[in-house]
């Protein structure tokens, strides 16, 4: 039985599918178990694959790791890419970038510890590339708000004050530290409220 449900999930996933159900299934248990219950064998047992599938994609644990924080930082662009649209102005792409970071924060807790609270064993460039282009979103916005005469101070300035407010609630918000407050555990309130009193402070008058 288990030999016949083994050569199912080889003939699934031999055309190159199982590099992403790896990463998928990885990111589920992740997120219920953390990084510490992660492990290569576990998740070709989840996946009904020969123990020795999952390393023909991942030389090792660190590698599975580093390929989900990678992903994690691509999609954390395109959700504060996402949150953007429609937005008239510099201000608003800002308060929408706030808002992505915050919402996919709040939904992927476990990933976004690991993205920012990790390294690897070995050098990973495209981790590093990764997580540049994700800075690189909240850097465009700036840029456009100087271009469209909105800033106050210079946009290194409004950048670093920009990113430490929502990077810094983003785990106030995962780790359930907004209960010291009277804002509730809301993404998109928070990254608002958030936005408004960062706006007094790098905005022009």
């Amino acid at each position: 039985m288990l030999q016949s449900a083994m050569a199912i999930a080889k003939k699934r996933y031999h055309h190159g599918e199982l590099h992403d159900a790896l990463l998928q299934q990885a990111e589920v248990l992740l997120e219920e178990e953390g990084p510490a219950g992660l492990s290569l064998r576990k998740l070709g047992r989840r996946l009904g694959v020969t123990p020795g599938a999952p390393y023909r994609h991942f030389e090792d644990k660190d590698a599975l790791l580093a390929a989900l924080a990678i992903r994690g930082f691509q999609r954390l662009r395109q959700t504060m890419l996402d949150a953007q649209e429609g937005a008239a102005n510099g201000e608003e792409r800002l308060r929408g970038g706030g808002i992505g970071y915050l919402r996919f924060a709040s939904r992927h807790p476990e990933l976004f510890r690991l993205m920012f609270g990790w390294m690897p064993a070995r050098d990973v460039p495209e981790l590093y590339e990764s997580g540049d282009a994700a800075f690189a979103v909240l850097e465009d916005i700036l840029g456009a708000c100087e271009r469209e005469g909105l800033l106050s101070q210079s946009p290194r300035e409004a950048g670093l004050l920009a990113w430490s407010a929502v990077h810094g609630a983003s785990f106030l918000l995962i780790d359930d530290g907004l209960k010291l407050c009277e804002l509730a555990p809301d993404p998109d309130m928070v990254a608002s409220r958030l936005h408004d009193s960062l706006w007094s402070g790098i905005g022009r008058r």
